[in-house]
């Protein structure tokens, strides 16, 4: 059946935004939403006919707000606020990045509080059901609202369209672009974090590192919700392994690659826990300038579009996985070499032939893992600009490149537990003590039907068959990680 999902203009969620963007689901506007719109329309006009200064109704935006607009050029002023701000090049959005851009705005103008008409909600929701394509670019928001982005939809669905006051501000004033890729980006980082435990669980095994870090006395002794969560997963997902047995670990005090998992595990997490309700709220959050109330009719200048509560959410995500990856990174490089594993160099039996190994894998993945350190660095302290000479635009939040960075590390992020999971398989194999885990084992044996054990003198496979079996198995993934 296809299930529908209503937008209300105050419910929005991720799981909403993942079932739209990305499963494709149908949209449909709520009744308490039209009528949400329709007071907010009513407010908007009979404040226009009281003759009140209203930004980007009866004024001009920016430097002009000094100019007033006769209604009768409203339809005309709002076509050239579109094009002055369409100054959108290079990358484009993808598919499922638009998708959620579209709800994320449907949501916004569904509140009632931007005073648009409820046939702005009607246009944009038969966009979202068709499915219709619109290049919309990526590059040029400031974090003060998308406004170049959001201006390639308001131009691809309204651009012949007699818009009436006030309602080309309302698409363009929307950070809908950074708040739905925001959305998608912490969906892809939860997993990525979920994914990232269960394979330092099966490292642990490859190495045979001391689980006393999930022992109750470790949990118990440090009171952050994540360590517990990460931790406890640990110990599930090794239930049944020989290193729970007395002469499982071959180390007292294992790399803190290894030692300090539920920790790092555990801070990504309540990092994590954070910014996901932070974006939760923006979803639902106004970002117009001005508001409408829609208790009294009154209206508020402000400055709902300022970002930087999204911003920093995400710059506080993306952080807690730079330490997530380098230990990643470290893993890898212990169990690659003979010194620290106690396995055959690079995890391949010699053939008397010299064949390199894991080698090469090691080195790209560190290379993959300094390039998405670098996405974790913070945007929050953002490039100050008052370029405009009355100043009114005088600080910028990034929130779009922040989740567009977001969504690189995730992307990156899958690439690098995917090899640490190809890594710890190989290492699980030479090492050859069992059993594994209940969860690792099921893990070690979905790694082996993506790629097979390399034997003495072979070569190191090209991780790609795992990740595309990563990709297509998200049910029995998520059933591993549950």
């Amino acid at each position: 059946m296809d299930m529908i999902v209503e937008v209300t203009g105050h419910n929005l969620t991720l799981e909403m935004i993942d079932a739209v963007a990305r499963q494709g689901r149908r949209v449909a506007i709520g009744a308490t939403a039209i009528d949400q719109m329709e007071r907010g329309r009513q407010a908007l006009d009979t404040a226009i006919a009281r003759g009140e200064r209203i930004y980007g109704a009866t004024t001009s935006v920016g430097l002009k707000t000094t100019t007033r607009i006769d209604q009768g050029n409203a339809t005309e002023f709002n076509r050239r606020l579109l094009r002055t701000h369409n100054a959108g090049h290079g990358p484009v959005a993808s598919r499922d990045a638009v998708r959620a851009t579209l709800l994320a705005l449907l949501n916004s103008l569904a509140s009632g509080r931007t005073g648009a008409r409820p046939l702005l909600a009607h246009v944009i929701a038969e966009a979202i059901n068709a499915d219709t394509p619109i290049d919309m670019h990526v590059w040029g928001s400031m974090g003060q609202s998308d406004m170049s982005s959001m201006s390639d939809i308001g131009l691809a669905l309204f651009g012949d369209a007699e818009l009436a006051a006030g309602e080309a501000l309302a698409l363009l004033n929307s950070s809908a672009m950074s708040t739905g890729m925001a959305a998608l980006a912490v969906i892809d980082l939860d997993r990525l974090l979920r994914l990232s435990t269960l394979t330092s669980a099966l490292s642990m095994e490859g190495y045979a590192a001391n689980p006393s870090i999930v022992s109750a006395i470790a949990l118990e002794s440090r009171p952050f919700d994540g360590l517990r969560l990460h931790g406890g997963s640990i110990r599930r997902y090794l239930d049944g392994s020989y290193i729970l047995d007395a002469d499982g670990p071959r180390n007292h005090q294992d790399p803190l690659c290894f030692r300090s998992l539920p920790m790092v595990q555990g801070t990504a997490q309540d990092n994590m826990t954070f910014a996901t309700g932070q974006i939760i709220r923006e979803l639902n959050a106004s970002q117009g300038n001005p508001v409408i109330s829609l208790n009294d009719g009154g209206l508020a200048a402000v400055a709902n579009f300022d970002m930087v509560a999204l911003c920093m959410a995400l710059d506080v995500a993306r952080l807690g996985f730079a330490p997530l990856l380098t230990s990643s990174a470290e893993r890898v490089a212990k169990l690659v070499d003979a010194i620290w594993s106690g396995l055959p160099a690079s995890l391949i039996e010699d053939d008397g032939v010299g064949a390199p190994g894991f080698n090469g894998v090691a080195l790209f993945h560190k290379s993959i893992t300094s390039e998405a350190r670098l996405l974790t660095v913070p945007l929050a302290g953002e490039l100050a600009s008052s370029s405009h000479s009355n100043g009114v635009m005088d600080r910028a939040s990034l929130a779009a490149l922040g989740a567009r960075r977001a969504i690189e590390l995730a992307h990156l992020g899958r690439s690098i537990i995917a090899m640490e999971m190809m890594v710890a398989a190989q290492a699980v194999d030479l090492r050859g003590r069992r059993p594994l885990g209940r969860v690792t084992g099921a893990l070690h044996a979905f790694v082996r039907e993506a790629l097979p054990f390399t034997a003495t003198g072979g070569s190191a496979p090209r991780v790609q068959p795992l990740l595309d079996l990563i990709e297509s198995s998200g049910p029995a993934l998520d059933e591993l990680m549950a």
